[in-house]
């Protein structure tokens, strides 16, 4: 039998998956996209947006992560996000919504409006489509 690693992912709300196992992990780490297969170094990885995909029996999977950090050692990837969302579960509709409506608030010389908030909101909802787009 080939050997596997374990992923594990955790946000501040839920834990996502619990030592699941898989045959590889692509990570978008800050200096650029990590792959991660059975036997890797130990490391700590700065996550930046992007896609987190993972290979199980020939099929693959995608996660958005909002950031975060990854620690790898002896064949477990722990992954703490600061958010994620399953592809699949990624509602286009409503996140073309929160692009709307944080390029409305962006747009506005008001001085109520949270700038970094709508950057950020802007930043996660562009992460969760493309990788819904890139799913389907």
């Amino acid at each position: 039998m080939a050997k596997k690693l374990k992923l594990n992912l955790v946000t501040p709300q839920k834990q996502l998956l619990t030592d699941m196992e898989v045959d590889m992990v692509v990570l978008p780490a800050f200096l650029g996209e990590m792959g991660i297969l059975p036997g890797h170094v130990p490391a700590l990885v700065q996550l930046t947006y992007g896609a987190l995909r993972y290979k199980k029996d020939g099929k693959d999977f995608d996660f958005a992560v909002m950031g975060g950090f990854v620690e790898v050692e002896d064949d477990v990837v722990n992954v703490f996000a600061e958010g994620a969302d399953l592809a699949d579960e990624i509602d286009e509709e409503a996140e073309n919504q929160k692009i709307k409506k944080a390029k409305e608030a962006l747009s506005k010389k008001d001085a109520d409006i949270d700038f970094e908030l709508a950057e950020i909101e802007l930043k996660q909802a562009i992460t969760r489509m493309k990788v819904k787009r890139r799913k389907v």
